[in-house]
C-alpha cells in the first residue's frame, strides 16, 4: 500500500483551491499519493455548495466510500479528531488546521502513519509556496472554446492594462464597504496610469450606485457562471480582491510581470495576502 494524504474538500471554489494546493504542497513534500474526499466536507453545507476541482487539470484521485473522512458532525470523525490532538505528530493520521497556529502546523508536520487525513482550508501560500508553479499548472480553470466571444474577451483582458474589481456582498459577513474600493482605485490609477476597470460579483448594484472609478473606463459584467467569472478574473493584469478566498485565486493564479494587486489589509477571515500584494487600509460591515 502506498503512502497516502487523503484532503476533505469543502466550502466555495476558492477554499476548495487552497484545500487541494496545500494538500497536493504536502503530498509532494512527504512522497505521497494524493486522494481527494469530495463527499464528507458537503454533507451539512448550508449554502448548497458543489465540488468544483473536477473541472481542473487537478492531480489527485477521487477518494471511495472506504476513503472518506465521514459526516464531519457525526460521532465516529469528532472522535477521530480528538483523539489524534492528543498524539505526537510521527503517531498522527489525522491533522486538522488549528486558527491560531502559524503555517508550520503542516509544512512541518511529519507523520510515519501510512494514511494521513487533512482538513482545513489553508488559507495561505505559505502551505505551497515552493511548489507555485504545479499548483498554478493544476488549477488553470477550464478553457473558454476556441474562437468564442469569452476566448476573445480574455484575450483581451490579457493584453490591456486591465484591472478586475470583486464584490461580495450577498449573504456575506463582514463585507467590504466603498470606501477600501475608493483606495484601491485611487492607488491602482496612480501606480498604473491609465487602466481599464472590470467588475465582477454577486451585488453589481451596489458597486454601481457606490463606486467612483474617477473617470476611468469601467465594465460590469454580470454574473452566472462562476468559473466563466473566475477565468476572466484571472486573465486581468492586476486586481483590487474582496475579502474573499475566491477573488485571491483569481488574482494569484496567472503571472504577469508587472502584475499588481491590492488587497484589504483587514479582511475579517484568516485569509492571508500574498507577499507580494499592497495592502490597503479597510473597515469592515457586519
Amino acid at each position: 500500500m502506498k503512502r497516502t494524504v487523503v484532503a476533505m474538500i469543502k466550502g466555495g471554489l476558492g477554499n476548495q483551491l487552497f484545500a487541494y494546493a496545500a494538500a497536493r504542497a504536502y503530498a509532494i513534500r512527504t512522497q505521497r499519493e494524493l486522494i481527494i474526499d469530495d463527499v464528507s466536507g458537503y454533507k451539512n453545507d448550508g449554502y448548497n455548495r458543489s465540488f468544483k476541482l473536477d473541472q481542473f487539470p487537478i492531480a489527485a484521485a477521487i477518494a471511495s466510500p472506504r476513503w472518506r473522512f465521514g459526516d464531519p458532525k457525526g460521532f465516529h470523525h469528532k472522535s477521530i479528531r480528538s483523539f489524534n490532538k492528543l498524539l505526537p505528530n510521527p503517531l498522527r493520521s489525522y491533522l486538522a488546521e488549528d486558527s491560531d497556529q502559524d503555517e508550520t502546523q503542516l509544512t512541518g508536520f511529519i507523520s510515519n502513519r501510512q494514511v494521513v487525513r487533512l482538513n482545513g482550508y489553508w488559507q495561505s501560500e505559505k502551505y505551497f509556496f515552493e511548489r507555485a508553479s504545479t499548483i498554478r499548472t493544476e488549477l488553470q480553470p477550464p478553457a473558454f472554446e476556441e474562437g468564442s466571444a469569452d476566448a476573445a474577451l480574455e484575450a483581451e483582458l490579457s493584453s490591456a492594462p486591465s484591472v478586475f474589481l470583486h464584490i461580495r456582498r450577498d449573504r456575506y459577513s463582514p463585507r467590504l464597504g466603498s470606501g477600501y474600493y475608493d483606495s484601491s482605485i485611487t492607488s491602482a490609477l496612480s501606480t498604473l496610469g491609465s487602466c481599464q476597470f472590470h467588475v465582477f460579483g454577486d451585488d453589481l448594484d451596489w458597486a454601481r450606485q457606490y463606486i467612483d472609478f474617477h473617470g476611468a473606463s469601467v465594465r460590469y459584467h454580470e454574473g452566472g457562471d462562476e468559473l466563466r467569472d473566475f477565468r476572466l478574473m484571472a486573465a486581468c493584469r492586476h486586481a483590487i480582491v474582496a475579502n474573499s478566498s475566491f477573488s485571491w485565486w483569481a488574482a494569484w493564479l496567472r503571472r504577469h510581470a508587472d502584475k499588481r494587486v491590492f488587497t484589504p489589509s483587514t479582511p475579517g477571515w484568516p485569509l492571508k495576502p500574498a507577499s507580494e500584494w499592497t495592502k490597503v487600509p479597510n473597515r469592515l460591515e457586519h
